[in-house]
């Protein structure tokens, strides 16, 4: 929780004048990597869209009070953002989707956040992210029957969420990876702009010592 808080500060003090209020955070994962996302956004006053496949992840967040609020629709977390961001109220809303196809449809509808990471596990593509074009029960299936299968559809779903990470970054989003190795399994499958963004360390960490 700490180390995630104090990254979005520094986020924060580098291109926002020290708060994220009025500033939409986009990320995804709300597994053991990345559930304190949500509030350490909130604790620096911004607007958290956290995209997690796993219902029972986003209600373990919701329990421990990590996460305000969830929906199943796009549309209605991106107006919920929207109006907290008007309002430059704090704000943690969970979307039960998958980064690969939500992050894309967003560039389409030209929903553009102010800061982008992600904490899923891309790190381990077999047991740590979830392919598009399934349900999280599909997939789990998938792995279990077909691994190398599974395998192939994960990192080409990676490649997709980071083709459109880059794309955000493009558009002036302040972008990272947050140590998840997400840009280079999406470089390994193919996607030659992958690092594009930086990672948290260098950009972040390593300038407060």
């Amino acid at each position: 929780m700490q180390g995630t808080y104090e990254t979005l500060a520094a986020v924060a003090r580098e291109h926002f004048q020290g708060s994220l209020k009025g500033k939409l955070v986009l990320t995804a994962g709300l597994g053991e990597m990345g559930g304190a996302q949500p509030l350490a956004t909130t604790m620096n006053e911004g607007v958290a869209l956290v995209v997690e496949i796993n219902k029972k992840a986003i209600e373990r967040r919701l329990k421990h009070g990590y996460l305000e609020t969830w929906t199943e629709s796009l549309n209605d977390a991106v107006e919920m953002a929207k109006q907290a961001k008007e309002e430059k109220s704090p704000k943690s809303i969970g979307l039960l989707g998958n980064a690969a196809e939500v992050h894309p449809e967003l560039v389409k509808k030209e929903v553009i956040p102010d800061v982008l990471t992600d904490q899923t596990a891309a790190h381990d593509p077999l047991n740590g992210y979830y392919p598009a074009g399934f349900s999280k029960e599909e997939a789990d299936e998938l792995r279990e029957n077909d691994p190398k299968k599974y395998v192939r559809e994960a990192k080409k779903s990676i490649r997709v969420q980071v083709k459109a990470m880059v794309e955000m970054m493009q558009r002036g989003v302040v972008a990272f990876e947050y140590g998840n190795n997400i840009r280079q399994q999406a470089y390994d499958d193919g996607f030659k702009e992958a690092f594009a963004f930086p990672g948290f360390v260098k950009r972040y960490i390593r300038p407060m010592f």
